[in-house]
């Protein structure tokens, strides 16, 4: 009857074997020679380790107690989990009971340390939790009675079954795998716990907290199918090879089953346990963070404070943004303008405007959102220059509506209300958008003519937006005038940021 524990310990890539004697104390067992993969567990590896170590006890080092400690088995040959297994959890889906075992997997890169941080995964948007007990097989399986399944059994760990619902579960083609197999998905140990020490593993207490609040509380009692009765389900459908790993599904009280549902975020703390078997604690960290480095993320943070923009706070997001910000132009060039002045639909309503004064705002350097971030405008400002954006398509319903704009889909804008009767060189790259202002700070993105832009740019009032007048795509271009008019700090400003609309509204009517 064993009286060790099993873990691993060390740096990624470099872990080792360790065990935890009777009285608590961590040992490297490296010089054991054996990793504890499928081949250990095959030749009665446990056994055969105890013994090595009761013989040489007095040579084996004491581990270092900052070490990282890694998951509890070596890579195995797969993750077999278990779905809707326990009786609340299905009860909290609005579910019923399955008949038989609902078996799938999560890759086994998915593995990591019990300590590891946990990698939100690029895109994700419903990262959830869940605390199960693992079971290690500790020989081949192949069609097992329920009655026999305890001696293919190596031992007892605990598993973070990390899941991302929107891939699980709304992703088309209705595979749970997608949803399950992200890097740092399976934080898996502290311990492999033998049969003899685990306890009853059908009648043993688990638990799972999110930044110290009790989310799952639960007994393994509450399991539709027990540990002997999962091994020998899944052994009908597949060989189970030594060091595999069984989760056994999770409890009540997932991110998913709250009221609204609860899902992670970066810099999230969870911790998780199970009677007799320890316990884990992971800091959930964002893939950009993770992939971007310090300084990177550090970037990405300023870009997130300008607020949501035509782009989601996403990796993709920011790579998107930074590809963007490559081809950003010197916005006060009015070269490129002078290009298109008095060219077809160029109309000139901005004879002449006073002198702005005072220093420009700074501007963000990022291509969107695109707004100034000092001399922020107060709040009963903003509201006057959205009231009369509204009023503009209130008053003259006929050629103006007022909708959610098309460059920034959180934000809505005043738009030509039929593109066919508008400027016909505007509107298959403006699609019939006129202006839209920016909550966060009162700025205004606007679509001035040529002529009207350079005056704005000359008398301070405004700047071209770094990515005015160039062709992405077929179809997909900014138009040469397209142009940020600071906030107004005061109602004489407030009257000429009116006048500068207005301007924007007869351009882009103008057919």
């Amino acid at each position: 009857m064993a009286t060790i524990k099993l873990f691993r310990f060390g740096d990624v890539g470099s872990e080792k074997p360790g065990i935890v004697t009777a009285d608590g104390i961590h040992f490297d067992v490296s010089a054991f020679g054996e990793d504890y993969t499928e081949n250990f567990f095959a030749t009665n590896g446990i056994a055969r380790l105890e013994k090595w170590f009761n013989a040489n006890r007095s040579q084996c080092a004491k581990v270092p107690d900052r070490s990282r400690i890694a998951s509890c088995v070596a890579r195995p040959s797969k993750i077999v989990a278990i779905g809707l297994n326990y009786r609340e959890h299905v009860r909290e889906g609005g579910g019923t009971a399955p008949a038989e075992p609902v078996i799938f997997m999560k890759a086994s890169t998915a593995m990591t340390g019990p300590y590891d941080n946990v990698i939100i995964p690029r895109n994700s948007v419903k990262m959830d939790y869940e605390v199960e007990l693992a079971i290690v097989v500790g020989k081949r399986a192949s069609y097992v009675p329920a009655d026999s399944a305890m001696r293919y059994i190596a031992g007892f760990t605990i598993i973070n079954d990390y899941s991302e619902r929107e891939w699980q579960l709304e992703r088309p083609g209705g595979q749970w795998d997608k949803g399950k197999s992200a890097d740092t998905f399976a934080p898996l140990g502290p311990y492999l716990v033998t049969p003899a020490q685990s306890g009853d593993p059908n009648h043993l207490s688990l638990w799972l907290s999110v930044n110290g609040k009790k989310m799952q509380q639960a007994n393994t009692a509450d399991m539709i199918f027990n540990v002997e009765r999962l091994l020998s389900e899944v052994s009908k459908f597949m060989t189970l090879l030594p060091g595999d790993v069984i989760a056994t599904g999770t409890p009540s009280g997932v991110g998913l089953g709250q009221k609204p549902p609860l899902y992670l975020k970066p810099g999230d703390v969870v911790e998780l346990g199970i009677e007799n078997l320890g316990s884990q604690k992971q800091t959930l960290v964002s893939p950009i963070q993770y992939y971007l480095g310090d300084d990177a993320y550090k970037d990405y943070q300023a870009w997130v404070a300008l607020g949501v923009g035509g782009l989601p706070h996403t990796f993709d997001g920011y790579q998107t943004v930074k590809r963007l910000g490559k081809n950003m132009k010197n916005p006060f060039d009015v070269a490129n303008l002078e290009r298109h002045i008095g060219k077809a639909g160029d109309v000139s309503t901005l004879k002449r405007l006073p002198k702005r004064k005072g220093p420009r705002p700074t501007i963000a350097p990022f291509a969107i959102p695109h707004r100034q971030t000092d001399q922020h405008n107060d709040t009963v400002t903003r509201n006057e220059e959205r009231k009369w954006i509204e009023s503009a398509a209130i008053h003259q319903p006929e050629r103006l509506t007022y909708k959610r704009s098309f460059f920034e889909k959180h934000n809505d804008a005043l738009f030509v209300k039929d593109s066919l009767t508008g400027n016909h060189t505007l509107m298959p790259i403006t699609h019939a958008e006129i202006a839209h202002v920016h909550p966060s700070d009162g700025s205004m993105h606007m679509i001035l003519s040529p002529s009207d832009a350079k005056v704005v740019i000359e008398s301070g009032w405004g700047e071209l937006h770094g990515l005015a007048g160039q062709v992405f795509a077929p179809g997909r271009e900014l138009a040469p005038g397209y142009i940020m008019i600071y906030s107004p700090r005061t109602k004489k400003e407030l009257e000429i940021a009116k006048q500068i609309l207005e301007a924007a509204i007869r351009y882009n009517c103008n057919p």
